[in-house]
């Protein structure tokens, strides 16, 4: 039956920055003599204000609360958990422009940026999770075998208690609510622990997720997050209240989490960028390129190029290849910079890897590829202090290029051509780096190709002829090799966040029909030759194969009950 469960309005205050308006001459968020977070907009250096770090305290103190909410919140019904997410769905498209205009200022990307990956993708998850997610995490009924056709088997999905999450800057809105709709689903309660970078908005995006909760009567403690300097991050990692760990963010950081969590065995699934391949064959029509090329530029540019799915690499044929660059090389070197709304390119939220971006650049031009635009960090004329970096194109490069096989993370295109238009030659080029998070292809359907490369792409996502279309679908999120493991979004999402629970009953228990151990095998075993065939006779009924071995094994079992 249709639910009539309607979506219950209410407000949240957004933030403010500081009035008069203080422009930061060395954006930072450390500041020298203080333990406070520094906050700024990365776009233009605009002063926000300090946050005080959790202590490995408070992080105790917010699992104490979590667990105490989430034991009343694990008894509720599923229609319960989609009420709250059906108001949560409601207020995120009310105040879409308030979001998308807080997220901006803290992370420095732009209102298109915004809206695509905070709230579109936002809303695609919390539908999802309303519609499905009930589904994906009923109890399931397993199949059963012959010797054990009186037993009924069942799967149940229960929640862990507490999970936690750690995430990544560049979708500050987006990245901490994603976790915490699966965690609420599944029965869980939650501590994101959030990045300094982000460090300002998160109390805001915080106190939406609570105020659905609470227009429901439900605890708001449920949701908890807290931002720390890395040395206290340990604590929670490694804290036996928590049974779950989701992570996104880098290698090395992967290293010391996977390491922390394991003190106290919690399992954690690991999502760590990749270096995705975004493959286009020759036999796309001329007709389709055009279209192909502007999802190209928004897959590398987009959140300036810092999105963990984002374009890293373009590989083509030769035949495809100087038609391609033609077509996006006065594209790039049209794309504006800035914070406003004429700006096709937000900053980037700091300015700590500009040197080493250089640097790849300029060895792999010192290497035979060749830059077309960009390649080095822009001083903004009205922005002196915020933190761009020149829209970039470099076409020629190689596999075995640094920067062919390092996360760039910034608004970097970079063109590859296969050394012939076969898909291993293609493959081989796609598949050199040690990541494997996304990918992309293009082609004509009917082109054999395509379906060898889809099949042969190491990846744990590929869109066809598209570019994002997995997560916009709700598929399982997560990668192979270097890019992690594990999965976040879907049905494996949401499972992964239970205690996958197997339970065997019987299924005529009413009628006495229960297991029983047959006298040849009962303690003190009386012969055990006897007990032998007997037990040899009893496999044969269950799994030889043919009427006349199954026949052989009823025998066995006569002549020596």
């Amino acid at each position: 039956m249709r639910e009539n469960d309607k979506p219950i309005r209410y407000t949240v205050q957004a933030p403010k920055a500081p009035d008069p308006v203080e422009i930061l001459e060395q954006p930072a968020i450390k500041i020298s003599g203080s333990t406070a977070i520094q906050c700024y907009a990365p776009a233009t250096g605009q002063f926000l204000g300090h946050v005080n770090p959790a202590t490995p305290n408070a992080i105790d103190r917010a699992i104490e609360q979590a667990r105490a909410a989430q034991a009343t919140w694990a008894t509720t019904s599923f229609r319960e958990r989609r009420a709250v997410l059906r108001t949560l769905l409601q207020h995120v498209l009310d105040n879409q422009e308030q979001i998308c205009r807080v997220a901006c200022l803290d992370s420095g990307k732009t209102m298109v940026d915004a809206q695509l990956g905070e709230i579109l993708v936002t809303a695609e998850k919390l539908e999802w999770t309303i519609k499905h997610g009930e589904k994906a995490l009923r109890p399931s009924r397993r199949p059963t075998n012959l010797l054990m056709a009186y037993k009924r088997n069942t799967v149940h999905y229960e929640p862990l208690g507490v999970v936690a999450a750690l995430v990544s800057w560049n979708y500050p809105f987006h990245n901490l609510i994603g976790p915490v709709i699966s965690a609420l689903f599944s029965g869980n309660a939650i501590v994101v622990k959030v990045s300094e970078q982000t460090a300002w908005s998160s109390p805001y995006f915080t106190n939406i997720i609570r105020g659905a909760l609470v227009a429901h009567g439900h605890s708001p403690a449920l949701v908890q997050t807290v931002v720390c300097w890395p040395q206290a991050a340990g604590h929670l990692t490694s804290h036996p209240g928590i049974s779950h760990i989701t992570f996104i963010g880098s290698r090395p950081v992967c290293h010391k989490v996977a390491a922390s969590a394991a003190k106290a065995l919690t399992p954690v699934v690991a999502e760590l960028g990749g270096k995705d391949a975004s493959i286009v064959l020759d036999s796309v029509s001329k007709r389709d390129l055009p279209r192909i090329a502007e999802i190209l530029l928004r897959g590398s540019f987009q959140a300036a190029g810092q999105n963990c799915i984002g374009i890293e690499r373009i590989i083509t044929t030769p035949a495809l290849y100087p038609k391609l660059i033609a077509l996006l090389e006065p594209r790039v070197r049209a794309l504006r910079l800035g914070p406003g709304p004429a700006a096709d390119v937000g900053a980037m939220i700091s300015d700590s890897s500009f040197a080493r971006l250089e640097g790849l650049i300029a060895d792999a031009v010192a290497q035979g590829a060749r830059l077309l635009a960009g390649g080095q960090r822009f001083v903004h004329p009205d922005h002196p202090t915020g933190h761009y970096f020149a829209p970039t194109l470099l076409v020629d490069v190689t596999p075995d290029m640094a920067i062919a096989n390092e996360e760039c993370f910034a608004p970097i295109m970079v063109l590859m051509c296969a050394p012939s238009g076969e898909a291993d030659d293609v493959l081989a080029v796609a598949n050199a780096p040690h990541f494997g998070l996304g990918s992309s292809v293009f082609g004509s359907e009917s082109d054999p190709r395509l379906a060898k490369i889809v099949r042969g792409i190491k990846a744990g996502m590929v869109a066809v002829n598209d570019f994002g279309a997995t997560a916009a679908v709700q598929l399982p999120f997560g990668g192979v090799a270097g890019s992690g493991y594990g999965r976040f979004y879907g049905e494996e999402g949401l499972r992964g966040l239970c205690n996958i629970k197997a339970v065997c009953e019987d299924r005529a228990a009413w009628l006495g029909v229960r297991t029983a151990i047959p006298k040849p095998m009962q303690y003190p075993v009386p012969d055990q030759e006897r007990s032998w065939r007997f037990a040899r006779g009893v496999v044969e009924v269950g799994y030889g194969m043919g009427i006349w071995r199954k026949a052989g094994g009823v025998r066995g079992i006569l002549e020596n009950v």
